[in-house]
């Protein structure tokens, strides 16, 4: 062991155990671990409520954690996270900053800026991979081009012959002496007064923290994995795996989950189990598509905020205020689409399959722009995940090459009939159709009168009428696809051959500034071979990122890309949302500034259900 001292900086990686940061310090010597708050650096993207609820939960936990092998975790709130580094860094002495990589866009430029300026400070930078079985610049097609299909993407992957290390955690860790200001879990103010009493709620159903995590991946690999490929669309809370929180806050690391289930899936392979070698193989390829959702916010780092396919951004969305609330708050006069909005509110949580019928919903009947949706996740998912929801939402919209057919619109009537035959989910969670006869439980608009006299509904007044025919809704689908295409051409038209920048559509519902992507990867010159490549942010006219040749990863030094001192930028024209039309989680961005310091803009009155083949819509199976 040697006497370095390592400032290990924790961020969405809340586990002793496979944290290659943290192994990698103890190794070296001393260790200083800290977790730096800094709301101000959220911007636009504030955990909502009940996220924030889960990650105090998780420091509380990771800190005891630490304190029993000899060390502590530091906790800091503050203004600038390049401070509170440089404060940690003066107060021990260190010469080496250890931390493990994130994807979403937004962090990675703030990472790499940092990177940079610890470097001409003189300090060792090491980053290291904790999230991912497969780096994003490592999975490219045989021209050096980022895949656009998840077929095309986990088939390369799954030929790549990579062999997964778990590692134990170390059993006893030397703590750096030294003094910074830092602060108790309750001062970080994750959670206030308000809050409190929804959120005892949760713990009735959940226990963060990686300790729990790693009985919750037991309890499903040794209880649960060998009936999912029949029970993972059933409605009730053990048809999943329940794993996404733990895995979005970095609790349980996906080399132990996927180790786990591929083990299974070997013994049952040997059994010949075929129903054991389905379930594993379809929970494997949901594994795969989490890996898909930060590969494609690496390559494509502008679609938090723009689809994936250029012709999107001329389709002509109905910004509805009043629906998006109706939409909301489950009042929509569709039971199983209302059902789940109301669960998503009262837990933080809904089934996988609910989340693409209610963003399906809110996409392709009441045509709200998919950002509004996705933010709106954003702010009240427990386990709200920006790269998951981004590749959900793109999806779902259609943004994507192999993502529902923007034409395609699913009747939840239909829908509620296959997933819920019953009506027992929807009996739980609209009281007011609770003895609603199952024959038109999914759509008591066509019951006799005297059927709802007697299950005690009356549309219009306790429960509400449809928000829009079906029909109509259809019709107005068909429209707008049409008129996208005609100003598609008309745009195409105009350019007379010039590659002229037009902007999304839903742009113009509220313009805000942005910076033009260019997924470019480039790394931060560094003391370490330990590096991970960041996308650049450059003004470009390039708008068509699918047909643009992929350039291999540079080693270089880049410009710094902002003051690291200005946290956050106000932008010109960002007018207050309406309080009506901010997050229900009561912690959307209305509450917090609106602008990120790079720029990435999402429209503060919201602006992440999973997506992918009909057989695997999640990222991860949720």
């Amino acid at each position: 062991m040697g006497c370095n001292k390592t400032i290990v900086w924790f961020r969405r990686d809340l586990r002793i155990e496979d944290n290659p940061a943290l192994n990698a310090a103890a190794r070296d010597g001393f260790v200083y671990p800290v977790y730096i708050w800094c709301p101000k650096e959220e911007g636009q993207f504030y955990p909502g409520r009940v996220s924030r609820w889960w990650l105090k939960q998780s420091l509380a936990h990771l800190k005891q954690s630490l304190k029993s092998l000899g060390s502590d975790l530091v906790l800091m709130k503050t203004q600038s996270t390049i401070f509170s580094l440089l404060e940690c860094i003066n107060a021990i002495g260190a010469t080496k900053v250890a931390f493990n990589c994130l994807y979403d866009p937004i962090s990675l430029v703030r990472d790499h800026n940092i990177k940079e300026k610890l470097v001409e400070l003189g300090i060792s930078v090491q980053s290291y991979n904790a999230d991912l079985l497969y780096e994003p610049w490592d999975v490219y097609d045989e021209n050096g081009n980022a895949f656009t299909t998840f077929k095309d993407y986990w088939g390369k992957c799954l030929l790549l012959q990579k062999e997964f290390i778990s590692t134990l955690p170390p059993w006893k860790l030397q703590h750096a002496a030294g003094s910074v200001g830092s602060c108790s879990i309750e001062e970080l103010g994750l959670e206030n007064e308000s809050e409190k009493s929804s959120n005892a709620l949760l713990a009735r159903a959940w226990s963060p923290g990686w300790s729990n995590a790693d009985k919750a991946l037991a309890e499903f690999v040794e209880n649960h994995l060998l009936e999912y490929a029949k029970n993972r669309q059933q409605l009730g809370g053990s048809s999943t795996s329940l794993l996404s929180p733990y895995l979005h806050f970095g609790e349980v690391s996906v080399w132990k989950v996927f180790q786990k289930v591929r083990m299974k899936q070997i013994l049952w392979a040997r059994e010949e189990n075929a129903v054991g070698e389905q379930s594993t193989n379809l929970f494997l390829r949901a594994i795969g598509l989490r890996e898909y959702s930060r590969y494609i916010c690496f390559n494509f780092p502008f679609t938090h905020e723009r689809s994936l396919l250029s012709s999107l951004k001329f389709f002509p969305w109905h910004a509805s205020q009043n629906n998006f609330k109706a939409w909301r708050q489950g009042r929509t006069g569709y039971p199983l689409v209302d059902a789940g909005m109301r669960e998503l509110w009262a837990t933080g949580w809904i089934h996988n399959r609910i989340r693409v019928i209610v963003s399906s919903f809110a996409v392709k009947v009441l045509l709200l722009p998919w950002k509004w949706g996705m933010k709106y996740f954003w702010d009240t998912l427990l386990d709200a995940d920006l790269e998951s929801d981004i590749l959900g939402w793109q999806y779902i919209s259609g943004s994507l090459p192999d993502g529902h057919e923007l034409e395609r619109l699913d009747d939840p009537q239909i829908q509620g009939s296959k997933y819920d035959p019953d009506g027992e989910y929807i009996r739980h969670w609209l009281p007011e159709l609770a003895r609603m006869p199952t024959e038109w439980i999914h759509h008591p608009w066509d019951a006799p009168q005297t059927v709802l006299k007697v299950s005690g509904v009356e549309l219009g007044l306790n429960y509400p009428t449809p928000i829009v025919d079906l029909d109509l809704a259809a019709n107005r689908l068909r429209e707008s696809i049409i008129k996208m295409r005609e100003i598609e051409a008309a745009a195409g038209a105009n350019s007379n051959g010039t590659n002229e920048v037009v902007m999304d559509n839903a742009d113009r519902i509220q313009s805000l500034g942005t910076a033009n992507v260019v997924a470019e990867p480039k790394t931060c010159a560094t003391y370490s071979s330990n590096d991970q490549k960041v996308p650049m942010i450059q003004t470009s006219k390039v708008d068509n990122p699918l047909s643009r040749k992929r350039s291999k990863p540079m080693e270089e030094k880049g410009e710094f890309q902002y003051n690291i001192r200005n946290n956050v930028q106000s932008e010109a024209g960002t007018s207050k949302p309406d309080e009506d039309l901010c997050s229900t989680a009561e912690s959307s961005s209305s509450k917090k500034p609106s602008t990120s310091r790079t720029s990435f803009s999402v429209p503060q009155f919201c602006s992440s259900s999973k997506g992918l083949p009909e057989s695997s819509e999640g990222t991860t199976d949720r």
